[in-house]
């Protein structure tokens, strides 16, 4: 899929127009082969602020969609998450666009293809392999009413977060944005302090 093609398949006339969750979605979780190039001009002429911020939405429902006992998946989704928002928020040039991009583009394809978890039904111990987002899919349909599985994410642990880290100040700037201006620590209830 070119550029021209990307944005009729976003339902898109300008680049400036991604600002839905509904377009993240469907870039994300397409599953047809798009070139690089037509995400990275996609990326180039939309607003950085406004990536970041559906970054965050499709992130937090993906994650909020996982089954229960998934804390290691879900650690890692949450580290990509903020690798991706970093990136895109301290985008200035072309090449720092182009390496946010390849970065999305390498999440993309392991999170809807590459990815492998093992899904295994509760009523005749089955076996299944699906991507994380199939099996993300597999979740929700169990809290519609559908059958029960158990799941293992070990194999889909393998994904190399790109080096770039956050600032201290970027990540207490987020810490207020997220809770009215304070920097709030929350430790677990069942913990202890001295």
């Amino acid at each position: 899929m070119n550029y021209e093609e990307l944005l009729v398949y976003l339902d898109l006339d300008t680049p400036d127009e991604f600002e839905y969750f509904e377009a993240m979605a469907d870039l994300v979780e397409c599953e047809e082969y798009i070139e690089q190039e037509a995400v990275e001009e996609l990326f180039r002429g939309a607003d950085g602020s406004m990536i970041a911020e559906l970054l965050e939405d499709y992130f937090e429902d993906i994650m909020n969609g996982l089954p229960d006992d998934s804390g290691e998946i879900y650690s890692l989704l949450d580290q990509i998450k903020l690798c991706l928002e970093g990136l895109i928020m301290n985008s200035e040039t072309d090449q720092d666009i182009r390496r946010f991009t390849s970065e999305f583009c390498r999440f993309r394809s392991w999170y809807s293809e590459e990815s492998e978890v093992e899904i295994t039904s509760e009523d005749d111990d089955s076996e299944e392999i699906m991507c994380i987002r199939d099996a993300i899919t597999c979740a929700r349909m169990e809290g519609l009413g559908g059958e029960k599985h158990r799941y293992d994410f070990r194999t889909a642990l393998d994904y190399e977060i790109d080096g770039y880290t956050m600032s201290f100040a970027e990540l207490a700037t987020a810490e207020e944005d997220e809770n009215d201006g304070m920097i709030v620590f929350n430790p677990d209830e069942d913990e202890e302090y001295v």
